[in-house]
Formats: C-alpha cells, sequence, structure tokens
C-alpha cells in the first residue's frame, strides 16, 4: 500500500529534472510515490552508511586514489554494469564494474537548492558521486563512451561538460576531499573482499549474505567459491601418480623413507578429500536451511503486514 502524501512543491524545479525521478521508491519494504516524498527517496538513494560502516577496512578492498576514466576501464577488460544502488556505484567484480548512472536532477541547481542541501550528509554524498564522474569522464573520448553505456544524458556537450566540471572543482576541493562522503576517498573497490569483510566484521548477521549476495542458484554459488577444490584434488592426484611410478621404480622402491612419506601422504589424501567435502557439504546444508527460515519468516512478516494494512484501509466498519 502506497504511502499517501501530498506531492511536494516542485515550481521552481526545470520540469526535465523532475522527469529523471524514478515513479517509487521503498522504505522498509513499503512502496511509495517519489513525487510525494523526494526528500525521502534521496536520503535512501544517496545512502551510504553500508560502506562507511567499514571504511577503516576498505583499504583491503581498494586504493584511495581516483577512479580511472571510463576509457581506461574499458582497456582493462571491464564491463560496465547498471546499478541503481549509490553503495554499490564502483565497486567490481570478475571483470564487471559497477556504475550508476547520472540522473538530470543532479545537474539542475534549483534541484541542489531545495533538496541535495538539506542536511550535510546528503550534500556531501551527492557532492562525492558527482566527484566520481569527473573522475570517470575525464576526455571527449570518456564522454562519447558514457552516452554510449546510457551513463550521463545525451544532451551533455564537451564544452558544457568542462564548464561544469570547473565550477565544480572551484567549490569543491577534489584533492582535500573534506567536502564529500568519505566513501569517495576511495575509487573502485572490490566487491569480493567488501563481502569478506562483512562476513567476518559482522559475522551474526551478515556471515550468509555478506555486502551483496549475489546468486540465485546453488551451483554457481559452490563454483565460484569452491572452485579452488578441484585445484587441490587435481594436485594431490599429480603427486600421488608420481609416488605410485616412484615405489615401482628403483632406487626409490627400495628406500624405506620414501615407502613411510608415500604411506603418509596417501592417508594424508584421503583425509583431506574427506574432510572437504564434509566442510562443503555442511556449508550448503547451513546456506539451504538459512534461506529457508529466511523465506519462511520473511514470507509470514510481509502477510501480516499486508493484512494490516488492509484492514487500516477499508476501516473498523468494513472490516
Amino acid at each position: 500500500m502506497a504511502e499517501n502524501k501530498t506531492p511536494q512543491d516542485t515550481t521552481s524545479i526545470p520540469k526535465k529534472a523532475l522527469e529523471s525521478l524514478p515513479t517509487i521508491a521503498r522504505k522498509q519494504h513499503r512502496v511509495f510515490l517519489v513525487q510525494s516524498d523526494i526528500d525521502t527517496y534521496l536520503e535512501q538513494n544517496f545512502d551510504l552508511k553500508r560502506l562507511n560502516r567499514i571504511h577503516g577496512l576498505l583499504w583491503m578492498a581498494g586504493r584511495p586514489l581516483n577512479a580511472r576514466p571510463l576509457h581506461r576501464q574499458q582497456m582493462m577488460g571491464f564491463e560496465v554494469l547498471h546499478t541503481e544502488q549509490v553503495d554499490l556505484h564502483l565497486l567490481k567484480f570478475s571483470t564487471r564494474l559497477l556504475v550508476k548512472p547520472l540522473p538530470d536532477y543532479i545537474l539542475s541547481y534549483e534541484f541542489w537548492e531545495k533538496h541535495l542541501c538539506k542536511t550535510e550528509y546528503l550534500h556531501q554524498s551527492a557532492c562525492g558521486f558527482l566527484l566520481s564522474y569527473i573522475w570517470l569522464i575525464c576526455s571527449p573520448l570518456d564522454l562519447k563512451l558514457a552516452q554510449k553505456l546510457d551513463l550521463i544524458p545525451s544532451y551533455i556537450t564537451w564544452p558544457w561538460w568542462k564548464n561544469f566540471v570547473t565550477d565544480f572543482v572551484q567549490n569543491i576541493d577534489v584533492n582535500a576531499l573534506d567536502q564529500v562522503n568519505k566513501r569517495y576517498h576511495f575509487g573502485e573497490l572490490r566487491l569480493g573482499r567488501i563481502n569478506t569483510t562483512y562476513r567476518i566484521r559482522f559475522m551474526f548477521t551478515h556471515f550468509v549474505r555478506g555486502y551483496l549476495y549475489g546468486y540465485n542458484r546453488y551451483v554457481v554459488f559452490f563454483q565460484r567459491n569452491f572452485g579452488w577444490v578441484v585445484v587441490v584434488f587435481a594436485f594431490f592426484s599429480l603427486v600421488l601418480s608420481a609416488m605410485q611410478v616412484g615405489v615401482a621404480v628403483s632406487p626409490l622402491n627400495g628406500s624405506s623413507s620414501f615407502q613411510r612419506a608415500s604411506y603418509g601422504f596417501v592417508v594424508f589424501s584421503i583425509t583431506t578429500v574427506v574432510a572437504l567435502i564434509a566442510f562443503v557439504g555442511i556449508i550448503f546444508v547451513v546456506i539451504f536451511f538459512f534461506n529457508m527460515a529466511a523465506a519462511i519468516s520473511h514470507e509470514k512478516s510481509e502477510r501480516l503486514k499486508r493484512e494490516k494494512l488492509a484492514g487500516e484501509r477499508k476501516g473498523p466498519n468494513n472490516a
């Protein structure tokens, strides 16, 4: 059920900026019209608290440097994937880089005056987001790539962008970075290491899902996280094959030390294989039942919430 709110006064904001806002957003699983509550949407849209919680550990996920320009990202083989979450912006995994497109409203001075300057946190987060695009778009080639990837509005020209960057740099210190959210003290960050940091730092709440749970099938989860097991098995197989040849030829077949070493490694290999299979099995069982319990609990809580909202809408006389 959408929350009923009177649309906010937006008469001074250009129409193009307002048209770039989404239709609906969600707050604690409740849907609301963005046009009716722009401030709530912006608070969520520029929320970087999850990364700020582990700011002291971000050095493990990336270096405190500017993000590379788009043409450089392309040279390095990174594929740009779009995201609407600002706390996923400039996170990378494998050969993919998550990038949040630049909306029209963030380029509107009137929109900044009315909404983005309301709180220091929101202002710093929005300034940092703009700074990330100044990092990404440094040349006409970067601008063409950004427009080809639908990252920025198509009407932006290179002279316009140069003037915009000049104005920004005159107001925001792009070297001290004290006027932007501290997340933007870093450029690209490795999503895998952030996931690991979250699982260790918040073990009791995020051990299974980490920072971003990107698996919709168990087979993908095990392929990505336990592929190294195949390498271990291949190593054991190679060493055991070599030992088998060794015990059949001289002088190794007469060496008691080699015989004992071979026996010990065989026992170690069998034990290790059994332990690894048991470990993988336990992980699978834990994740399976965790997801099942979470799904059941979530379904029940959502059903009760919807029944309550329906009852409130109908009122006591129509219940």
